[in-house]
């Protein structure tokens, strides 16, 4: 049985097996089959769910998984999608390629409705939907980011042990991404919102929300925007979007399961 040193050798295995070098710089996105990149998923997410704190209560993982994948499952057949809540007070959410999303507690916790928690997924489902995650990956493959997912997501700085297994290939996946891709993953959230029946304007108050909270009180938000790149303009494109589709007004903003899965979270154990 081989043994990969590093995540980012794993990565590489997968790249070659498509056909592509990472050694030449000829690896894309396009060039990793679906099936390699749900095994390259799989392989990240077994990492990280050894090293964060994942929320182990099934009802909490059942309600967010039965959430996203109403979001995804009809609009995206290439992957089962799965998604976990990690323990941390800092606001964050992050996509692993192959359908692995991670939203932190202290997200959840600033969601005040169920369309504002859609929309936090639907954008990170865009990411992988639009391969974002696999094109770092090509783009970067030569680069030491220096950035590890224990500071990324908790807000502190990783112990020994975490700095060895986390760092390396996998920082591709948690670096900040381009306007242009957030742009994307906006546009693919708004559209898989309305063909889910939630209302997209969820996003828009979400976003609006973190940006109050930045101008309040920076340090309390401060990883969401190391890695999510959010402004005013951002905003209004997604308003834009969410304008030309037309009333909205039949979409579910909200929902009595979504307030009891929100205060259960709220009562886990910091």
């Amino acid at each position: 049985m081989l043994r990969f040193r590093s995540l980012g050798q794993r990565a590489g295995v997968l790249v070659a097996l498509s056909g592509a070098s990472l050694a030449s710089g000829c690896a894309t996105a396009s060039s990793i089959t679906p099936q390699q990149e749900a095994q390259l998923g799989a392989q990240y997410a077994a990492e990280i769910n050894q090293q964060l704190p994942i929320v182990q209560n099934s009802a909490v993982h059942s309600y967010i998984n039965q959430l996203g994948r109403s979001i995804a499952s009809r609009v995206d057949p290439r992957l089962t999608y799965t998604f976990y809540v990690v323990n941390s007070d800092e606001v964050n959410a992050f996509a692993v390629p192959g359908g692995y999303i991670y939203v932190n507690r202290g997200l959840i916790e600033r969601a005040a409705t169920m369309s504002e928690l859609a929309g936090v997924l639907g954008h990170e489902i865009g990411h992988v939907v639009e391969r974002h995650g696999l094109e770092q990956m090509a783009r970067m493959q030569n680069t030491e980011l220096g950035v590890n997912l224990a500071y990324i997501l908790l807000g502190r700085q990783p112990g020994a042990l975490e700095s060895l297994a986390l760092q390396g290939g996998a920082a591709v996946f948690f670096a900040s991404h381009s306007r242009a891709d957030e742009n994307q993953a906006d546009e693919v959230a708004v559209q898989y919102m309305v063909q889910s029946g939630i209302d997209p304007n969820g996003i828009v108050a979400m976003f609006q929300r973190l940006i109050d909270e930045q101008q309040r009180s920076p340090s309390t938000v401060e990883q969401w925007f190391s890695t999510h790149p959010l402004t005013q303009d951002r905003i209004q494109h997604v308003q834009s979007l969410i304008d030309r589709l037309g009333a909205t007004s039949n979409l579910r903003r909200d929902s009595e399961e979504y307030q009891a899965f929100r205060n259960r979270v709220r009562q886990l154990p910091r």
